[in-house]
This record gives C-alpha cells, sequence and structure tokens, in this order.
C-alpha cells in the first residue's frame, strides 16, 4: 500500500483503475495448435487442447488464449499461446490490488502486452516482422510480432545467471564477482577493439568462455527467423529490440549483432509516446529506467488500437 501511494503521489496520476499481470513465475505460456472441427467454436478446441495438455490439474487454474497470426489462418488449424495460472495465485492477485486501493480492470498476459508495444512503435511496417529478445536472470524470452499482431512467444536458456556462472567456473570466481565483471565487460570484447585497451585480454577470454552460449543462441535466432519465414510465406525479421538485463552490458549491440543477421537495437517503451520521449531524452530516468517498462508500456496500450 505505501509503494502505490507514494507511486501515485510521484506522478499526476487519474483515479485508481489499474491493468496489470500477474508475476511470470505465476504464468504458464503454453503455446499450442488447435483443430478446429466443424461446429465446435475456437474457445472450445482450445478448452479441450489445454485439457489434454493439462490433465486433471486444468480445472484448478484460470485459463486465457491470444491468437497468433499467421498466413493460414483462415484454416481450421489455429496457432494459439494459451496463458494459465492457478485459481488461488489470481484471486491472491487481485486481493492484493484491491488491498492497495486499487481497481483492478484486466489482468493481461505479459507476451501479448510486449506485442502490443512492438506494434504501436512499427505501426506502419504492417508487412514486417519484428522480434524482442527480453534477457531476464535465468531464462531469456524471445517474442515476435508479424505487423501487428503477436506470432511467437518461446523461453530460451540464455540468461544472465548462467552467463556468470560459465564465467565463474572458468575463471574460478565467485558467481558474484563474475556477474560485476559481466556488467563492467560485456559478454566480449567486439572486433575492432584497440589492442591497447587495458581490459581486452580479459574481455577476450570472457569472449571465449561465452562463445558456446552465444552460439546456442544464434542457432535459436536462425530457428526463430526460419520459423518465422514459413508461418509468413517468406516474411523475414526486420529487427530485433534487446530488453532486460543484458540489455544494459557494453556493447551489448554489436554482440549480439554478431549472432543475427539484423539491425539490433535497444527497445526504448518511451519511443511509443513521441513527446514523451523527446522529454525523457533530457529528463532524469535514465536507460535503466527505460530497459525495465517494456511490460508496464504495454500494459498501458491495452484498450487502444493495437490492444
Amino acid at each position: 500500500v505505501q509503494f502505490v501511494d507514494a507511486a501515485l503521489a510521484q506522478s499526476p496520476f487519474q483515479g485508481r483503475r489499474v491493468i496489470s499481470a500477474l508475476p511470470p513465475a505465476d504464468v504458464r505460456i503454453l503455446p499450442l495448435t488447435v483443430h478446429v472441427a466443424t461446429g465446435q467454436t475456437e474457445a472450445q478446441a482450445v478448452g479441450r487442447a489445454v485439457s489434454e495438455q493439462l490433465g486433471e490439474r486444468a480445472g484448478q487454474h484460470v485459463i486465457d488464449y491470444y491468437q497468433v497470426r499467421g498466413a493460414d489462418m483462415d484454416g481450421g488449424e489455429r496457432q494459439v499461446l494459451v496463458a494459465a495460472a492457478l485459481k488461488h495465485r489470481v484471486l491472491d492477485y487481485l486481493a492484493m490490488l484491491e488491498h492497495a486501493r486499487l481497481e483492478p480492470v484486466a489482468l493481461d498476459i505479459g507476451p501479448a502486452a510486449i506485442g502490443r508495444l512492438l506494434a504501436t512503435l512499427h505501426g506502419s511496417d504492417v508487412g514486417q516482422s519484428v522480434a524482442l529478445l527480453n534477457f531476464g536472470a535465468a531464462k531469456s524470452y524471445l517474442t515476435v510480432i508479424w505487423g501487428r499482431r503477436l506470432m511467437l512467444d518461446r523461453e530460451i536458456a540464455f540468461g544472465e545467471d548462467m552467463l556468470a556462472g560459465a564465467v565463474a567456473g572458468a575463471l574460478d570466481l565467485q558467481p558474484d564477482t563474475a556477474a560485476s565483471l559481466l556488467r563492467q565487460h560485456g559478454i566480449g570484447a567486439r572486433p575492432g577493439m584497440a589492442i591497447d585497451d587495458p581490459h581486452i585480454e580479459l574481455r577476450r577470454a570472457i569472449r571465449a568462455i561465452l562463445h558456446p552460449a552465444c552460439q546456442a543462441l544464434s542457432d535459436e535466432l536462425a530457428h526463430t527467423q526460419v520459423y518465422v519465414a514459413s508461418r509468413t510465406r517468406g516474411s523475414s525479421i526486420s529487427r530485433l529490440y534487446l530488453n532486460g538485463s543484458l540489455a544494459r552490458y557494453p556493447d551489448i549491440q554489436s554482440r549480439i549483432g554478431e549472432l543475427i543477421d539484423v539491425p539490433v537495437h535497444l527497445l526504448d517503451p518511451f519511443g511509443a509516446f513521441p513527446e514523451s520521449a523527446q522529454n525523457m531524452a533530457h529528463g532524469t530516468a535514465g536507460e535503466q529506467a527505460t530497459t525495465s517498462l517494456a511490460l508496464a508500456t504495454g500494459l498501458a496500450l491495452r484498450g487502444g488500437a493495437d490492444g
């Protein structure tokens, strides 16, 4: 309650209606292919597929789903992202919001909110696919939109803890020390770095240690590009945005740019609001604040042209 009161006092919010999303740990995202039989609604087909996936536990969950765009949308086959959360988790979360004197309007699906932000940033590029690589501590998540619709959201075994663990093991360091080194030096020396850089040998060592992990990420990105092309009859990813913890690492754009042959950019959620973006460019929020606002921005956009 104190946190909410302080946040409301810092900005000119009006009212207490809120759109939120459950913590990622409380939501299971299931990418499913469902077949809509004659005389069956899409919702019924999804419900049956979820019951088969979750078994007896299906009745203990609150279920929602988001239709994924594909070139074959007119057929009987549908690609969907299903969000499943235990009922008691949902009720506890809603009770927490109400205890903070907020009025929950909806609980959104995180990938759908992220897709909404990407669609807003690229509203004019309706024929293009855009991807977001959202780095986390244990895992990362790759979201792809095609035009203004979510196409893909998948978990990738690539995270800050894994990278720090690899460096710690190779250099006989404590994990916290290894993580600090990565935040200071990035995940490897970029090509063309001056040889008189005092940290060049350390950065080369980090690059060599993390090469297998980066190669695995490169393979994941390549597989994603093939999947997108197969679902869109040849469309390719036009650009990749980076967000999350690793997005603050030095030279992260150039390193990830080596792994995928498309332009790589740091995500700026304020780009969805041009006037705000201009103000923030001269404000005090800084880069670290912008990288943490993607989900909140997507939630704020719900109900608009892309919501």
